[in-house]
């Protein structure tokens, strides 16, 4: 278990690597919350919330498309399934 001063020394002579930005990579001021002051984060980076600032405003993320089965194989898969 490491002390808090052996944590303090391995911060003070541990090199800090820049983090390199992708120039494509989206931040928090092309966030349609940040652009009209909506947003209550102070973050480095977007949040799980970033929606592109768009002309058209504010557009949901895309829905994966509902994929239906086959009933037929649907009831023979619940047919084999085991019971408790």
């Amino acid at each position: 278990m490491r002390t808090a001063a052996a944590v303090l020394r391995w911060l003070a002579v541990s090199p800090s690597s820049p983090k390199k930005r992708n120039k494509n990579a989206p931040t928090c001021d092309d966030c349609f919350f940040r652009c009209r002051g909506l947003c209550a984060l102070d973050l480095d980076s977007p949040c799980s919330t970033f929606r592109p600032d768009r002309p058209e405003g504010l557009v949901p993320p895309r829905q994966p498309a509902l994929l239906l089965r086959d009933p037929v194989a649907a009831h023979v898969e619940e047919a084999l399934a085991p019971t408790a």
